[in-house]
């Protein structure tokens, strides 16, 4: 049974992931053929990049320590990618430069923050019910914060439409910081 649910949620886990990166096509002039290409190609990436890591792992062994250094690097590239992500997403807005400047320290704080939030939950010595608590509470604090912030600045209210359409784009940003900063941080501290 417990295999049965890893396997139900690595292939959920999956999907999310797919979801995510095939959101980018709601950025592109029509989304309803943007999305799903987007799908496909990332599907299609991971899938010849699976096979090939299939394909020359059975030839040779790997040396470990190369793997490792790797990670590290793909892990790096993901945080950096993770810590611009907002800036991508708001370059439609044509902000000044400070702006973007400060969406990429206040991207950077948040990202700290969740490592610690995520660091608090899963190492804490006692394992005490508090400790978590406090792990998923800031980590709640954090999700909210960019809709806080969105709402409170009138700069990014005036560039979209409306309210909806601001917080959409603060939610796809959020979700490219989240989903990337994780994958890059436990890659890069991931144990050969």
């Amino acid at each position: 049974m417990k295999k049965v649910l890893k396997t139900l949620a690595t292939i959920l886990g999956w999907i999310i992931l797919f979801a995510a990166f095939a959101s980018l096509g709601f950025f592109t002039d029509e989304p309803e053929i943007g999305v799903p290409i987007y799908f496909v190609f990332f599907l299609i990436i991971f899938g010849l990049v699976f096979l090939y890591t299939k394909k020359r792992h059975k030839k040779q062994q790997t040396n470990p320590k190369v793997i490792n250094l790797l990670q590290k690097i793909f892990g790096a590239i993901l945080v950096l990618l993770a810590l611009f992500s907002p800036s991508i997403v708001f370059g439609k807005a044509n902000f000044p430069f400070f702006s973007y400047f400060l969406i990429t320290v206040i991207t950077a704080v948040l990202i700290a923050i969740g490592t610690i939030a995520i660091s608090i939950i899963h190492n804490s010595k006692d394992k005490s019910a508090v400790s978590k608590l406090l792990g998923y509470l800031l980590l709640i604090v954090i999700s909210a914060i960019p809709a806080i912030g969105v709402l409170q600045s009138n700069a990014i209210l005036d560039v979209f439409s409306n309210a909806y359409s601001a917080l959409g784009f603060a939610y796809w940003a959020s979700l490219a910081v989240a989903v990337f900063s994780w994958w890059g941080i436990s890659l890069y501290f991931k144990k050969e």
